[in-house]
């Protein structure tokens, strides 16, 4: 007897959700504010910058303002802000369970892609360093969309590269954007809330776990 599987494609985001971007880079806004005399919280940086591409944009701009000093610029914040993720991008590690967890839905055969609001040079490095690369059929990212995330496109055009419908792929994400996004797609989504995401609302989730390693084909398999 064949069974039909819920879910015909798993679709992951990157940062975050497979490797641990986003600590690092809240690291490197850290030092920046620090460095020009003001404070930015997880909360806040999560909520304006984590899955929003124009987030850094507000940021530079809510720096300039508390600091007050009319010879700062956006551009010269980017480059400092640079020079702090050189020292805090050493730090990238992948995701707790995100190996094992591809590892498993490779051998039970589900079609993998990622979907990211990040740009390809981006994600490339990452997928590469830890060697991920191999298990994605399909990467999409904001390179290949007019909307970035909250916008569907970037998880309909994932699965339109799969050859699979919208509402048979399964999302993995950690950011509201993202999320929003991939209800907006018609795709049912699973949350893992890092501890620099823990803060937002995630009650659109379908599920929510507290890691990658929590998950297994059956679990994905059990949902309705």
């Amino acid at each position: 007897m064949t069974t039909t599987r819920t879910f015909e494609a798993i679709i992951f985001d990157h940062d975050g959700t497979l490797v641990d971007t986003e600590t690092p880079d809240f690291l490197a806004w850290e030092m920046l504010y620090r460095e020009y005399g003001a404070i930015i919280t997880k909360e806040h940086w999560a909520d304006v910058a984590v899955g929003h591409m124009n987030g850094y944009r507000q940021l530079f701009a809510e720096l300039m303002a508390q600091n007050g000093n009319a010879a700062l610029d956006s551009a010269g914040l980017r480059r400092h802000l640079e020079q702090f993720w050189a020292l805090t991008l050493e730090n990238v590690e992948l995701m707790p369970g995100a190996a094992g967890l591809l590892s498993q839905l490779r051998q039970a055969n589900y079609p993998l892609a990622v979907a990211t609001a990040s740009d390809r040079k981006w994600v490339t490095r990452w997928l590469t360093r830890f060697k991920l690369d191999p298990y994605f059929q399909i990467v999409t990212t904001m390179d290949d969309v007019v909307n970035n995330k909250p916008a569907p496109d970037v998880y309909l055009l994932a699965a339109e590269r799969l050859g699979v419908s919208a509402e048979r792929c399964l999302v993995f994400e950690d950011s509201l954007a993202g999320l929003q996004a991939a209800k907006a797609a018609g795709m049912r989504a699973v949350v893992i809330p890092s501890h620099v995401t823990a803060s937002l609302d995630f009650s659109l989730a379908d599920h929510i776990v507290s890691s990658l390693e929590h998950v297994t084909p059956a679990w994905i398999e059990s949902l309705l």
